[in-house]
């Protein structure tokens, strides 16, 4: 290929909000680099897959987009990394393989390869499949990107550590991430005051396993400074509107000590997303969950305690090996009794070399697609009760998206969609923070009235 001729560059992140954050500081390496960015819809010169292995369909999909990519363009290069690609050998559907780390040299191992030459400090990046017992000899530490993970959205994920040290029996992606390690403090307010000052209103901080940031830290230093300094910290920068958490594991993390200090930080949002996976104590023991019921119970309570408003999300696996009738309708019913605002469900799936691979009593599909529809369900009442008790409340709603009736898209502080009518009094440009009332729901999302 003639590198002088400028080089299309196609990127797509499949799964977690971790994975987005890493295509967004690649694009932005690539784009100071000179390249032309392109959707991945159209025709490049190179595709960067970053994979997601936390079900079999997720794995399909990676091979999916992989083929896709080669038929949309036999001559490009097709790059793969992330998740998957740690696992499972990728190379006879990638020019480029490499897992979970390595990425900081990833954009230069694309160029030598379009080059047609070897570039020694991309050694690292050849592909490999790391056992389980081994691990990679690569994860010591928190890997650093080069670039700034610039997003088209209003919102930017901001990543502060990777890999996670439980052993949940389901999951694939502890396997692929390796242990938890934490980004250094410094990094972090320096990519967040760098996002701010590109006009990111909201800044969500992602990773593996948000609770386990600093845990390497504080394990030599109990006073070591974690996760709720690093939002006190995050929530000094100027001009920043919003922090919120992607995801956290109940367990260990909310206690009265976190959410006094959490409540009284001003930018952060009031919406938890607390990973549950099943409201059977009998299936979280053999999920190997740190939580019970009761624990989890106290969590939510703690959190309702400082934070009456606040809007509480989570993650269900339905169909977990053994999983009975009433396994099943206690987590429907503890899901109803937490008043959940929004339930992510998954079906169970069988990853190789996880615990619960080889569990006795496996389900049938559809048994978990019959569960998964009623959880659905289920979901579906819970929003719009979460909406219908916030009617007539007043709201700050992020403005992101204007559609062709002049209303803006965005999404309440407590993490409720809403829908903002026009006003052709104030004047909305995206980005704003608008002060709203909330007045009717509409199906999975609310309307809202600008007020002073």
């Amino acid at each position: 290929m003639n590198l002088k001729e400028q080089i299309r560059f196609a990127s797509l992140a499949l799964g977690c909000k971790t994975n987005q954050y890493e295509m967004d500081a690649l694009n932005n390496e690539a784009a100071a680099a000179g390249l032309q960015l392109v959707s991945a819809d159209d025709l490049a010169d190179v595709y960067v897959l970053n994979s997601c292995t936390v079900t079999a369909e997720a794995g399909r999909k990676c091979r999916q987009m992989l083929r896709r990519f080669r038929k949309q363009n036999p001559e490009a290069l097709i790059v793969c990394c992330g998740c998957h690609s740690e696992l499972y050998d990728l190379g006879s559907l990638s020019d480029l393989s490499i897992g979970t780390v390595g990425r900081s040299k990833l954009l230069a191992a694309i160029m030598s390869k379009l080059a047609e030459a070897e570039d020694p400090d991309a050694v690292l990046l050849r592909q490999e499949r790391f056992a389980a017992d081994s691990g990679n000899p690569l994860w010591g530490q928190y890997e650093e990107l080069p670039g700034t993970a610039y997003a088209e959205e209003t919102r930017a994920y901001l990543k502060i550590q990777d890999g996670c040290d439980n052993r949940c029996s389901y999951c694939a992606t502890t396997l692929a991430r390796g242990p938890a390690r934490s980004r250094q403090p410094e990094a972090i307010l320096r990519e967040a005051e760098q996002l701010v000052e590109a006009k990111y209103g909201e800044l969500v901080l992602t990773g593996t396993n948000l609770n386990s940031y600093a845990c390497e830290w504080q394990r030599n230093d109990p006073e070591a400074p974690g996760l709720i300094e690093l939002l006190e910290e995050l929530n000094r920068i100027p001009g920043l509107i919003r922090l919120r958490l992607s995801s956290l594991d109940a367990a260990g993390i909310i206690t009265d000590k976190f959410m006094e200090r959490y409540a009284k930080i001003e930018r952060a949002c009031p919406h938890f997303h607390l990973s549950l996976q099943s409201g059977s104590d009998r299936i979280l023991r053999a999920m190997r969950r740190r939580d019970t019921r009761e624990s989890f119970r106290r969590a939510v309570q703690t959190v309702r305690k400082y934070l009456p408003a606040a809007g509480i999300s989570t993650d269900i696996i339905v169909g977990f090996p053994g999983e009975t009738e009433e396994d099943f309708r206690d987590t429907l019913d503890f899901c109803e009794e937490m008043e959940f605002m929004r339930i992510h469900v998954f079906r169970f799936s069988r990853r190789e070399d996880t615990a619960a691979y080889d569990l006795p009593d496996q389900l049938p599909g559809d048994v978990k697609r019959e569960r998964a529809e009623r959880m659905h369900e289920l979901a579906e009442k819970l929003g719009r009760r979460a909406i219908d008790r916030s009617l007539g409340e007043i709201r700050e709603v992020l403005a992101e998206r204007e559609d062709e009736l002049g209303r803006w898209h965005g999404y309440t502080e407590d993490y409720l969609p809403a829908v903002v009518l026009p006003d052709a009094d104030r004047p909305v440009s995206r980005g704003d923070l608008l002060k709203v009332r909330l007045s009717e729901r509409c199906d999975s999302f609310v309307i809202a009235r600008g007020c002073d």
